[in-house]
């Protein structure tokens, strides 16, 4: 019995740095591209807004990452990388769109990043099942893999954050330009995504 859970431990400790160093080395650039967009005008003075919509975000994406990794639910890969792509461009647009409409309510912003995170789970469930291979046993892989996916994600919010509150205390001035500026970078990136995965 302590053997298996011994075992069990060390299965986790591999998935979770699997999951962790996914989002956070190159192989996860799009998603962090998405993560920025998502909370390019936050600081910390808004830290509850932004952690309720990175937990909708980690809700709908720990949601279709089970559902891709089990197959209950047939899907295009080539389709869905399409739409991460297409989720980083439109992530970018509404920070350019609201100094000329009136800014989106959170309900609206939630509600879209709830659905951009169904979209990114089935994206991150391609690595999963590819690293899984022919194994039966994907509970532990499933579980930790998502905790890692989480804490770097949670990690690079944060860094977001702190470098925009610090850019906003230092240099106030600056601070519409920097979002306009990053804003058409991400805009630039995600259309430029789209058509290269077709």
């Amino acid at each position: 019995m302590t053997n298996l859970v011994l075992l069990s431990l060390n299965m986790g400790d591999f998935w979770l740095k699997m999951g962790f160093q996914h989002l956070l080395d190159f192989n996860g650039y799009d998603h962090m591209l998405f993560l920025w967009m998502s909370f390019l005008t936050f600081t910390f003075a808004q830290y509850k807004r932004a952690f309720f919509q990175v937990t909708l975000f980690t809700l709908a994406h720990s949601l279709t990452l089970a559902i891709s990794v089990l197959q209950w639910v047939p899907f295009s890969t080539a389709w869905i990388e399409r739409f991460i792509a297409l989720s980083i461009a439109l992530s970018a647009l509404l920070p350019l769109i609201n100094a000329y409409i009136k800014p989106q309510t959170s309900w609206v912003s939630g509600a879209l990043i709830f659905v951009f995170g169904l979209i990114h789970g089935m994206g991150f469930s391609g690595l999963l099942v590819s690293l899984l291979g022919h194994s039966q046993a994907i509970n532990i892989p499933l579980l930790f893999f998502n905790v890692g996916l989480e804490l770097g994600q949670l990690l690079f919010v944060v860094f977001i954050l702190s470098l925009q509150s610090l850019l906003q205390r230092a240099k106030p001035e600056f601070t519409n330009t920097y979002i306009k500026s990053a804003a058409i970078i991400g805009l630039s990136l995600g259309i430029y995504l789209f058509v290269c995965r077709f």
